[in-house]
């Protein structure tokens, strides 16, 4: 079963949002979506799922040597299939459950089904208690904006990442609207500078955001054609075709006629209008 994390290094340039859009739309019939982020999780809120089934269950049954082939048994199924640990709203009781679960091999769901599980590790720093989640995965999304302010930040953070065994690739997430106008740099600019690829870019798109939260998950046929969900939808399909990267070069389309120009607080930002 393929793990992948999404994580960022600074700001909130909206991991949540596009681990369930990723989640969402990932070809398997089995789907989980692991709220690992040490700060407190977002999705019980925006989808109106209670705390349990949850990380906090899922913690206390690691504590008796079972919890990473009982992830599946803490998780809530929503609308279109998925599954969902959430994780409680707290800093404090969040990053306890994580550093319960730090000596845990997180496993698939027994039967012939292919399954994946996505992982929103939040901010990683070497310190996180989301770091051993990350370490699993088969491939470790960071979201970045294309801007010197944030990837001056990202730098310095590769090589301890690395250390810690996480296997790096980048996701290019839109700028916001509040941050000071700056250049943009090209995917290939930052693949030569940082030497980590970046496997799409992920556009604007607050209408589809919504959506995502609105329906619980479900994607629908009219939303799928939406600019962020059809990244999502290509990036998971490059993903499950080719393993744990996609290949080199390969950017999924996020060119869309219907795309819109106000900036996404909620894809740009994690937080629900």
């Amino acid at each position: 079963m393929p793990l992948v994390a999404l994580a960022s290094v600074k700001g909130s340039p909206g991991v949540t949002i596009t681990a369930l859009a990723l989640a969402a739309t990932w070809p398997a019939r089995e789907r989980l979506l692991l709220e690992a982020d040490p700060a407190g999780g977002d999705l019980g809120p925006w989808l109106d799922l209670p705390p349990s089934p949850g990380l906090v269950g899922l913690a206390a049954a690691a504590r008796h040597d079972d919890g990473g082939g009982a992830v599946w048994d803490h998780a809530r199924q929503v609308a279109g299939g998925l599954h969902v640990v959430v994780a409680p709203v707290g800093a404090e009781q969040a990053s306890a459950c994580l550093a319960t679960l730090a000596a845990t091999a997180l496993t698939g769901p027994p039967g012939p089904d292919p399954a994946v599980m996505i992982a929103d590790c939040g901010r990683l720093d070497p310190r996180s208690p989301a770091l051993p989640v990350a370490a699993q995965a088969d491939l470790t999304l960071l979201l970045v904006r294309p801007q010197v302010s944030e990837l001056s930040h990202l730098a310095p953070r590769i090589a301890g990442l690395e250390r810690a065994g996480l296997r790096l690739g980048l996701l290019l997430a839109p700028a916001a609207g509040r941050l000071p106008a700056g250049p943009a740099y090209s995917p290939q600019e930052i693949t030569a500078t940082l030497d980590l690829p970046v496997h799409a870019t992920i556009p604007a798109d607050p209408r589809a955001a919504a959506h995502l939260i609105a329906s619980r998950g479900d994607v629908g046929s009219t939303a799928r054609r939406r600019p962020l969900l059809r990244t999502a939808a290509s990036l998971a399909a490059g993903l499950a075709g080719h393993g744990s990267q996609l290949p080199d070069g390969t950017q999924p389309d996020s060119t869309d006629t219907d795309r819109d120009e106000t900036p996404a607080e909620v894809t740009a930002g994690d937080k629900h209008p």
